[in-house]
């Protein structure tokens, strides 16, 4: 412990010298040895480090005092150990439902459900695709008849449309 404590100063010193080398081009080198290994200061470093221990050690022991005379420990324990049972009793729930659900098969009877509701909405959508090209196949001037009719009606809706947008313009630019 003494000996990473001495490292730790050490490097403190060195860091903090090599800032004032480089905040101050003057400095030689010369300089820069002597100020590292300046005894005195060094001295003073390790007794504002220990001061500072020191307080902090004051600081934890009457922040501890207080929390144990206030009564805040146990009431803490007691909240942790009822957390812990609620997460045990949960678990505990979790893990009965699963086995329940896993014994009367619900998984797998809905699992099997959806795919079979799959492959008969594929089936039907295969069956109404072929429809489609069947009567397209069979009556192609049906298909064509309809499809003109379609694209009359929206050029008619268009036009009615236009003339209605039209008639509202000059209403609105009259008033």
């Amino acid at each position: 412990m003494n000996k990473l404590f001495v490292i730790v100063i050490n490097k403190i010193c060195i860091t903090n010298n090599m800032n004032q080398f480089n905040n101050n081009s003057n400095q030689s080198l010369q300089g820069v040895r002597e100020n590292m290994f300046d005894a005195q200061g060094t001295v003073e470093r390790i007794q504002n480090f220990s001061k500072n221990i020191q307080d902090y050690s004051f600081t934890m022991r009457e922040t501890m005092r207080t929390l144990r005379e206030s009564g805040v420990i146990p009431q803490l324990a007691e909240m942790i150990r009822e957390t812990s049972y609620a997460v045990r009793d949960t678990a505990k729930d979790i893990h009965e439902t699963t086995q329940e659900l896993k014994k009367n098969g619900v998984i797998n009877d809905t699992a099997s459900a959806v795919e079979t509701t799959l492959k008969t909405a594929e089936e039907s959508i295969k069956t109404i695709k072929e429809i489609t090209t069947d009567a397209g196949n069979a009556s192609p001037q049906t298909t064509k008849a309809i499809q003109d009719g379609i694209d009359r009606v929206k050029r008619e809706t268009n036009q009615v449309t236009e003339k209605m947008v039209k008639g509202v313009k000059n209403r609105v630019g009259t008033i």
